[in-house]
């Protein structure tokens, strides 16, 4: 990717793109507008970038970056929202508190105890088998209604390919 010189503007966003971020777009000493948001791209931002001097545009937004933003004009100049949603990243950049410094790695929190009950899927199944009962049964146990939804079925189908 860095052979092209005279690159202007590189969007590659929303791509599921893996892996980190190639040093060799350092190279691109052209480009103006450089983005990857949206991705699943790891590692660290290389250094590389910093000497982009034309880059007025960048966006590393919603991947998985981790380490230091380099600091040099270019890449300090950017809006924080340029490397939002990168829980590994910081930097002086990054006003918020936990973003300028390294991340510590805190425990999860312990799972939930096996004895609360989840009201809401309880409900979703009450409300699924009240709903499905309600619409069955009278097809299976109503000699007339099920007598009418095979007739309802059968003109149907008659209307439809002329069976």
């Amino acid at each position: 990717m860095g052979r092209f010189k005279s690159l202007y503007a590189l969007n590659m966003s929303h791509n599921a793109l893996t892996g980190s971020i190639p040093s060799s777009f350092g190279n691109l000493k052209q480009i103006e507008s450089l983005e990857l948001s949206m991705n699943n791209l790891s590692g660290k931002i290389p250094a590389q970038l910093a000497s982009l001097n034309f880059l007025s545009v960048l966006n590393l937004s919603y991947n998985n970056l981790v380490g230091q933003i380099p600091t040099g004009t270019q890449l300090q100049s950017f809006s924080p929202t340029s490397y939002e949603g990168n829980k590994g990243l910081y930097g002086p950049l990054l006003t918020n508190d936990s973003q300028t410094r390294p991340p510590e790695f805190q425990p999860s929190p312990p799972p939930a105890s096996s004895d609360e009950i989840d009201w809401f899927f309880i409900a979703m199944s009450i409300g699924f088998a009240v709903g499905f009962g309600a619409a069955v049964s009278p097809l299976m146990f109503s000699v007339q209604v099920n007598k009418w939804y095979n007739d309802l079925i059968y003109k149907f189908i008659y209307r439809r390919f002329r069976v």
